[in-house]
């Protein structure tokens, strides 16, 4: 790391300029990832005021359920966002737009398997909820809302391309006003399909179909003057195709890794009660907290990287990554220390009910440590999908995978001692890890 620190300093880009440079793309994406909550809080208002609370569960399991196959799609915006990256650093528009075609190409084709295998995909969720008939009516719900949402996948599968492409193009302001856009249509959709035209919960499935339609073409809207401007031959579209797959097959292998590991924190919290499910549930959101920001950064660290790369500046590449942690940790600072003194009144604010605010006081110390533990994770997959180490970004992840079941396994011989706070010290240990071998990773091979 020390020889990285040299370059930076020896480097003419003062750490001023690199700063602006970094929050002029991230500012954006920090708001963006903030507004995407707000979907979800209107479909739970709208679906809320039904008659029986069976329609809310129903369209809150099928909505997570297709938002986990979403997010294990995620690889096509992080592969597109590495390439076309690169791609602008070595100033070759024609390159990049062949990366978004085949991107748009490959998500159209994992679309149309999605649609084709909705029912297994239907049957798969309901083999892994619960058995009881009480849930027959939440059941019936969620196949209203899943067979009508699962539609969505072309355009939610062509935004994480396009969006990959506009990020990879240092155009994160575009990505913010298409997010605004996508919400405010979801919004009013929601309020017209749901209380004015009473059509349910398939209103809501429909509206989120309109969001995506309308945030698909405000992009290709925005972009249409580039692609006109780029004549491409379709042989060069059909070219690279078995590289390309191969970066995103270990995407995708780093993605279904970790979503192995929150899931398997979220099922085996079951055997210590449904209390202890709610507390979870009430720790990620301190989680989900830090994501917003440091998110933001790595999505700048992805452009500004990948940029570097395509232009074979290694100095300033380095000064980007140094100063990208040096902010990354001023994050991670201030909300160790905003946690430390607020954190009771964070609770408050999430729950009412006394006995969950009693038990979380035994949690303080997994809320106060988190953002140390994994702020270098969030920064190094956005330098690692700049420089485009798919390979490095899946073998970190399998090794925080093993750090994670190693630790639950050592402390479950002891039952004695083996609680929940095991599951939030495996998961420290899990980030960390990430963090850790990313960063001997990007030693040694810097």
């Amino acid at each position: 790391m020390f020889h990285m620190i040299s370059l930076f300093q020896s480097s003419a880009w003062s750490g001023t300029r690199i700063n602006i440079k970094i929050w002029h793309l991230a500012w954006p994406m920090i708001l963006a990832n903030i507004s995407i909550p707000m979907l979800g809080f209107v479909d739970t208002a709208v679906i809320g005021h039904l008659p029986d609370s069976h329609f809310l569960a129903g369209t809150a399991l099928a909505s997570l359920f297709i938002s986990v196959i979403f997010w294990l799609l995620g690889f096509l915006r992080m592969s597109t966002t590495g390439l076309v990256a690169k791609a602008r650093g070595e100033k070759s528009p024609v390159l990049a737009v062949t990366h978004l075609y085949q991107a748009l190409l490959l998500s159209f084709i994992l679309a149309l398997l999605l649609i084709l295998l909705q029912s297994p995909l239907f049957s798969l969720l309901q083999w892994l909820s619960s058995d009881d008939l009480s849930m027959q009516a939440t059941y019936e719900a969620a196949k209203t809302y899943f067979d009508i949402r699962i539609w969505a996948a072309p355009f939610v599968l062509a935004n994480m391309a396009l969006t990959g492409f506009l990020i990879g193009s240092g155009k994160t302001k575009w990505v913010l006003k298409a997010l605004i856009v996508c919400n405010l249509v979801n919004l009013f959709a929601d309020i017209l399909f749901v209380p004015v035209l009473s059509l349910g919960v398939a209103g809501v499935a429909y509206a989120s179909i309109l969001a995506e339609i309308v945030q698909l073409a405000m992009i290709l809207y925005l972009i249409l003057p580039e692609l006109k401007l780029v004549l491409l031959k379709k042989q060069a579209i059909l070219k690279g195709w078995l590289k390309l797959l191969q970066m995103n097959g270990n995407l995708f292998a780093r993605s279904a890794l970790l979503q192995a590991c929150l899931s398997f924190m979220t099922i085996y919290a079951t055997q210590f009660g449904s209390q202890t499910v709610a507390i979870n549930s009430l720790l990620m959101q301190f989680f989900l907290f830090i994501s917003f920001s440091l998110d933001g950064v790595a999505f700048a660290l992805e452009s500004l990287v990948g940029n570097s790369l395509g232009q074979k500046k290694q100095k300033r590449l380095v000064a980007y990554i140094v100063q990208g942690i040096k902010i990354g940790f001023c994050f991670a600072l201030a909300y160790t220390v905003f946690y430390f003194l607020t954190v009771d009144l964070i609770i408050w604010m999430l729950t009412d009910i006394n006995s969950l605010k009693l038990a979380l006081a035994d949690y303080h110390i997994w809320i106060v440590i988190m953002p140390m533990s994994c702020f270098l994770s969030f920064l190094f997959d956005g330098v690692f999908v700049g420089l485009g180490w798919d390979k490095k970004m899946r073998n970190s992840m399998l090794i925080a995978a093993l750090v994670f079941f190693s630790v639950i396994l050592i402390f479950s011989q002891y039952e004695s001692i083996f609680s929940n706070h095991v599951l939030w010290g495996a998961f420290t240990s899990f980030m960390l890890a990430r963090g850790v071998s990313q960063g001997v990773m990007l030693r040694r091979s810097l």
